[in-house]
């Protein structure tokens, strides 16, 4: 270990002295000589370590030593006690049996006598004598009053028993207590006590190390257990629990954090989130009430997770964990690349769930509702899915139009989008949620650009002018007028101090983005501009238009500096090259690449079937995106020009593409009103064939590893953001298992046609379409 107050030196000494040290008792060889203490009482750690060994090992032997006599004595007396106490209850009880039998004997005496001979004169003298004093009464008078005395007595022993009973009960309830009380001290337990909100039951869990979680899960798997709180109460699990390699110690994984668990299973076992589903209109209320508490409470949507994983191993946990998982879906939590196998989920709704790329291996789904969700890249081996609901139609939070353009911020957490619905959203690239809306506008919002410092978001319309707006909170900086018509596109400048804007006014606008004034009109397009782009240098703009050319402006005089010509059709779109080295540009004919320094077409891109509407470089330069009127979004080799991928997934145009800041991820928006994420960051060939077994040879992974997917499905929908969120299972690995509707008719066929990997091809090719 390496000493906190000097970098690098090795602790090598403990301090034992009797006081408070002035330094650390941990010490290294520049500590030594300033801590000032008497060297008798510094010993090496291995000593420290030998000595706590003697010390503990005394301690142990004297504990037990004294604890085995004083249990054997407690024995030895518990079994006295228990065989004396028996000796007397069968002596009392022998003893009643004795008296009852003699009242039952002289009983049967006076019948015996009267029943025993049918013709009188043949008894004897003295049986007649006592017949007749029988008929006189004194006989039976004098037994029944005997008799009811015996019977007084025997209740007065009984009401003394009872009392003695109820004494000696009082006094054993008094001695229990006691004895309970020393077992909370002993183990210093918390009390368990049974908590009516769902939510308080969660808030206990407060300052718990969430790592505890997957190790608990993790060491219940190994251990095949079936009841968890079995597991957790026993204490030589919960020693297991305690000891960690290395690399985990820093972990809390204390008693007391162990029992806190156990209390909030127990209290979540007995409430009615294990009994009832969470998902249907009667728990509306209650579910968004705790929604609200719990939304920023990272710890409790770790325990949500553990939950869910928690229906792998008891069946006494399933509806709180498929309660927990459509929780964690409504709440938008990144669920993706994670490890679900063998879950069982029942009697819920998961409509609209991101899970790509989860490993849902072994998992058992009962009367789920799974419309709308992403399971691109997901594994699906062994599963057994029955009563599913699916519908290809969820109304959730979107835009109600198509959808314009759409561009990340700086940092790459958002993503803003413009449409015809006159609205501007910003999305959590992560989960999808949006985290607001920017209202405005009174028509078709056609434009949109982030700032380079991330602050600041401007707008061009179709009302003709640019607002800017604060990316943070919404509020405007400045409304700027000036174009004529429809503002088309916009662009901030690398040094973050001018926007430029492209309007059908056939003009471009250059704005001061710290006043809000315009600095410069560029005049020389004989028709609409529909796109503009700064150069990296910050020195030159791009422009290219209805007039079907391209020009490069000089940013500080506003000059005209080339006419680029090319294209037989208007120029929709313009790029440049993340090195300044080329120009990017798109018709409806094809792709031009351009060298800035020659002004001449270098390569020619074709391959779409229609108009080119958008084009964005990545990051690196490497990789050229292209969206189109054909429905489809091209990834083109620069150097080589050959296509490296086609993403299809949109169902009309695609108006706008965009790469993130890394560049794993692109961006695209369409006409028909959704935006999708695609993931982009691989450059691997695609995968033409494999067998299946070299394909499930790949996913033999530990239960908390997020498994890696076939490098033939990197191209997917990451996210989805619909108004009308689409069933999607583009590469996921389909293997062997049952996956049914409410109806009984097998979706393999439905998975295949929305291009998982089926890995085997044995299913009713007659079965009924979804």
């Amino acid at each position: 270990m390496i000493c906190p107050q000097h970098i690098n030196k090795p602790i090598l000494m403990i301090c034992l002295a009797p006081h408070t040290c002035q330094c650390s008792r941990k010490l290294c060889i520049e500590c030594i000589t300033e801590h000032g203490v008497d060297v008798k009482y510094l010993v090496s750690n291995e000593r420290f370590q030998e000595m706590l060994k003697e010390k503990l090992q005394k301690f142990q032997d004297q504990e037990t030593q004294t604890i085995g006599k004083q249990k054997q004595k407690l024995k030895n007396l518990h079994s006295k006690i228990k065989r004396s106490m028996k000796e007397h209850l069968m002596d009392f009880s022998a003893s009643l049996k004795k008296i009852y039998q003699a009242i039952d004997s002289q009983n049967q005496l006076f019948l015996n006598l009267i029943h025993e001979c049918d013709n009188l004169s043949e008894s004897s003298q003295t049986d007649l004598e006592q017949l007749v004093s029988i008929l006189e009464g004194t006989p039976l008078e004098n037994w029944n009053k005997a008799k009811n005395s015996y019977l007084i007595k025997l209740e007065n022993v009984k009401q003394w028993w009872k009392l003695e009973n109820n004494v000696w009960m009082k006094k054993q309830k008094k001695y229990q207590k006691e004895i309970d009380s020393l077992i909370k001290s002993v183990n210093q337990k918390e009390v368990y006590e049974q908590k009516k909100e769902f939510y308080d039951a969660l808030a206990s869990l407060k300052d718990i190390d969430v790592k505890i979680f997957n190790i608990i899960i993790e060491k219940a798997l190994n251990a095949k257990i079936s009841d968890i709180l079995v597991f957790l109460s026993n204490e030589q699990n919960q020693k297991l629990l305690e000891w960690q390699p290395d690399k985990q110690r820093d972990i809390n994984l204390g008693r007391n954090n162990i029992n806190k668990i156990i209390n909030a299973i127990r209290n979540i076992k007995e409430h009615e989130f294990n009994q009832n589903n969470y998902s249907t209109e009667i728990h509306f209320i209650t579910k968004k009430n705790l929604i609200q508490k719990i939304s920023q409470d990272q710890i409790i949507i770790e325990f949500l997770k553990f939950l869910v994983h928690l229906t792998a191993i008891d069946n006494q946990f399933i509806q709180c964990g498929s309660n927990s998982l459509h929780i964690l879906v409504d709440m938008k939590v990144d669920l993706t690349q994670q490890c679900f196998s063998n879950i069982r989920i029942k009697n819920t709704s998961l409509i609209g769930a991101n899970l790509v790329r989860c490993n849902f291996n072994g998992s058992e789904f009962d009367n789920v509702d799974i419309s709308g969700m992403n399971l691109n890249g997901a594994q699906l081996l062994n599963c057994k899915w029955k009563n599913l609901r699916i519908q290809e139609s969820h109304d959730l939070d979107s835009h109600s139009n198509q959808v314009l353009s759409a561009c990340f911020s700086p940092d790459g957490t958002t993503l803003a989008s413009s449409s015809e619905d006159f609205s501007i959203c910003l999305w959590n690239v992560q989960t999808g949620q949006l985290k607001f809306q920017l209202d405005g506008h009174t028509s078709a919002v056609l434009s949109l650009c982030y700032s380079p410092d991330g602050t600041t978001i401007a707008f061009g319309s179709a009302d003709n002018f640019i607002c800017l707006k604060d990316a943070k909170t919404g509020q405007q900086k400045f409304h700027l007028d000036g174009h004529a018509s429809a503002v088309i596109s916009l662009c901030f400048s690398p040094d973050n101090a001018t926007l430029a804007s492209g309007s059908i006014d056939k003009s471009i606008r250059l704005w001061d983005v710290k006043t809000g004034q315009q600095r410069a009109q560029l005049i020389g397009h004989s028709n609409s501009v529909l796109s503009v782009c700064f150069s990296p240098d910050n020195a030159t703009l791009a422009s290219g238009s209805e007039d079907q050319s391209i020009r490069l402006w000089d940013v500080k005089t506003g000059r005209q500096r080339k006419k680029l010509n090319g294209h037989s059709n208007s120029v929709l779109s313009v790029c440049f090259s993340p090195d300044n080295a080329t120009l990017a540009s798109c018709s409806w004919d094809s792709i031009f690449i351009w060298s800035f320094e020659t002004g001449k077409s270098q390569t020619q891109f074709n391959g779409h079937s229609k108009d080119i509407q958008s084009i964005c470089f990545s990051p690196n330069g490497a990789t050229l995106a292209s969206g189109s009127s054909d429905k489809s979004i091209f990834l083109w080799d620069v150097k080589t020009g050959q296509v490296k991928a086609k993403l299809v997934g949109h169902t009309s145009t695609v108006y706008s593409v965009c790469f993130s800041p890394d560049g794993t991820r692109l961006a695209s928006c369409s006409e028909d009103k959704s935006i999708r994420l695609w993931d982009v960051q691989a450059s691997e060939e695609i995968l033409s064939y494999k067998s299946y077994k070299d394909i499930l040879a790949q996913f033999k992974t530990p239960q908390f590893q997020i498994n890696p997917l076939l490098e033939a499905y990197t191209f997917i929908t990451i996210l989805l953001i619909s108004k009308s969120p689409i069933f999607q299972a583009q590469g996921a690995l389909v293997y062997k298992g049952e996956f049914t509707n409410q109806k009984g008719v097998n979706l393999i066929s439905f998975l295949k046609s929305k291009r998982s990997f089926i890995l085997e091809n044995q299913f009713d090719l007659n079965s009924k379409q979804v």
